[in-house]
């Protein structure tokens, strides 16, 4: 069967536009004899769902711009969207072929329910026979796991992922991470070919970095096409085949910052676009945060679209932004130079920037941008004045900033040796003690905030596996005395994790503070403990009549901790199973890694 992908940039909703770089692709398709041509999960309808309000107007215009590719598509086209189930909005994919659209997910949904089998585990995953091969579709790892798991007779497992690229998770990053992702286990545990699909450009704040690419079930690459760019990728997949390849591709060296960057740059262009300015303007104050954020912004848009507010601290911060402006060539005319206070009060000689910021942002229409990083915002005392409408780092640790800023001056020096190194570790109680130097300080931070917020590992165990209680504490503590102040969070980011900061703080106004646990005190151990004792006690109670109440204290108090487990995420009686909450949109990391001690991989 010959295979093709379209990996093309959209923006959702767009149905005309969209339609008709569909009907140009498929073309192009057909021109090479492609049986089949899929396009990404995004393309027409965005990662996330319109509002409720919203849903019955866009779900017309989605089916007739369905309708419209029936008659237009030049060859069998998979269209991936998201339908409507009650309030759930789900994915699906369109098989558009002989004059007929085949919802395949509903299709399988209600085959399962015709068959009784509804409630049958691992059934209801789309399998279906076209152009002489069996295929299956995947829209999330857990899909992914169901053909793992279960037994399904299928030759092509299409991916069509809704997860954006995520520092934490190397799969998000498709083809260009196979060699660290997960996709060569799929394709080894299923014994079938695993096509990734791509998508590609910002969506909602989520940025796709395309990589698509198709690996047989042996392991080896058929066809990759390229990250953060438009491609066809057409390869032909052979059921039948058992290997080799006759011209195997080499999996390239997963490099997490240069992607990471990549995708900043991208979705920093695209965001100025959807907001309709003509560039991005910021403050430049010589801080690692603002040098970091102009070079993006150049990098991005080019240094004529970048306008830069020149607000140095002291003397020293100042040669820096020179420095700074001077290597990204900025032009002249694009800088101002602020006319901030005397100095004496470094919080309002920033406030009064943030002002002369949102001046120019109106005078301009440029976009302006905040310079947060994740670690400040979880940990950091209120910004001020705020004038950005974007904080491109809002969603990466303040140490994932040193990995870029030195990536960067490995393509050419523009960051200072200044502004290097003038970031700071947030004051947390403890924190210079045993730790070493700066950096390894603001590791350790960073480390404990990705365990809880992304990893979402309990305090107890961060502290079981990283030590130094109190500061493992007093760090969760800050974090979550942050949910009380929901403006600390600031303006939006582009998201670069599988779970967000919001995603991790707490409930506004909860009391309740978490503490590290002996094993025996977490809730395992004490249902051991108490299983123990119905044991010891059992023959006793067999021959003793049992109290009219019925129950012993430590038996209620045994039954309210089962309930409890069963109840929380990922309990057998969650409502969302064993497996936790998944659905299209929402972001998901792989968890800790032993090889992972920061937000970039060793690589």
């Amino acid at each position: 069967m010959k295979l093709a992908i379209a990996q093309i940039k959209t923006r959702a909703g767009a149905f005309e536009e969209t339609a008709r770089r569909m009907v140009e692709y498929s073309r192009r398709a057909a021109e090479q004899g492609v049986e089949l041509l899929v396009f990404p999960m995004a393309a027409l309808c965005g990662s996330s769902p319109v509002q409720p309000v919203d849903r019955e107007g866009f779900m017309i215009d989605l089916a007739d711009c369905v309708m419209g590719l029936l008659d237009e598509l030049a060859c069998p086209c998979l269209v991936p969207v998201l339908t409507e189930l009650g309030d759930a909005s789900l994915p699906d994919a369109l098989l558009v072929a002989d004059g007929d659209v085949t919802p395949v997910a509903i299709s399988a949904r209600l085959g399962v329910a015709a068959a009784g089998s509804e409630s049958s585990e691992g059934a209801g995953l789309p399998e279906f026979s076209f152009a002489g091969a069996r295929l299956g579709v995947a829209f999330s790892y857990e899909d992914l796991d169901v053909y793992n798991d279960y037994e399904y007779n299928v030759d092509v497992i299409i991916y069509l992922g809704g997860y954006g690229f995520s520092v934490d998770d190397p799969s998000s990053a498709l083809g260009s991470s196979l060699t660290e992702g997960r996709f060569l286990k799929d394709a080894e545990t299923t014994g079938s070919w695993i096509v990734g699909v791509g998508s590609l450009g910002c969506y909602d704040l989520q940025v796709f970095c395309g990589s698509s690419f198709v690996l047989a079930p042996w392991g080896e690459l058929a066809a990759q096409a390229p990250s953060l760019e438009e491609a066809l990728l057409v390869c032909d997949v052979d059921p039948s085949s058992e290997g080799p390849l006759a011209d195997p591709l080499t999996p390239e060296v997963y490099d997490a910052p240069l992607m990471t960057w990549g995708a900043l740059s991208m979705g920093l262009s695209e965001a100025c676009e959807l907001a309709g300015a003509p560039g991005a303007c910021l403050v430049a104050d010589g801080s690692l945060s603002s040098s970091l954020a102009a070079a993006l912004a150049t990098d991005a848009l080019g240094p004529k679209r970048v306008r830069v507010l020149s607000a140095p601290a002291d003397a020293a911060a100042e040669q820096a932004v020179s420095d700074l402006l001077r290597s990204l060539r900025i032009p002249s005319d694009h800088i101002a130079r602020s006319a901030r206070g005397s100095g004496e009060d470094q919080e309002l000689d920033r406030d009064l920037a943030q002002v002369e910021l949102a001046a120019l942002a109106r005078e301009t229409g440029f976009l302006p941008l905040g310079a947060r990083d994740k670690t400040g915002r979880a940990l950091e005392g209120p910004p001020g004045v705020d004038a950005s409408c974007l904080n491109p780092f809002g969603d990466l640790y303040r140490s994932d900033l040193l990995s870029l800023a030195h990536l960067r001056n490995t393509m050419s020096p523009v960051i200072p040796t200044q502004a290097l190194a003038s970031f700071s570790v947030p004051e947390i109680d403890g924190i210079s003690e045993g730790l070493g130097g700066v950096e390894a300080r603001l590791n350790f931070i960073d480390l404990v905030l990705s365990s809880y917020v992304e990893w979402e590992l309990p305090l107890s165990d961060i502290v079981s596996e990283r030590g130094r209680a109190e500061l493992v504490t007093a760090v969760i503590a800050r974090l979550r005395a942050r949910g009380d102040a929901p403006r600390q969070l600031g303006a939006p980011s582009l998201m670069m994790s599988s779970r967000t900061l919001g995603e991790g703080m707490a409930p506004f106004g909860l009391a309740w503070v978490d503490h590290a646990r002996p094993a025996e005190g977490r809730l395992a151990g004490r249902l051991s403990s108490l299983a123990e004792k119905d044991e010891s006690q059992g023959d006793a109670q067999e021959q003793e009549e049992r109290p009219e109440t019925g129950v012993s204290h430590e038996q209620e108090v045994h039954d309210l901790l089962g309930y409890l487990r069963d109840f929380s995420a990922g309990g057998v009686f969650s409502p969302f199973g064993a497996s936790g909450p998944s659905g299209q949109g929402e972001r998901h990391g792989e968890g800790p890694s032993p090889f992972w001690e920061g937000p970039f991989s060793q690589n």
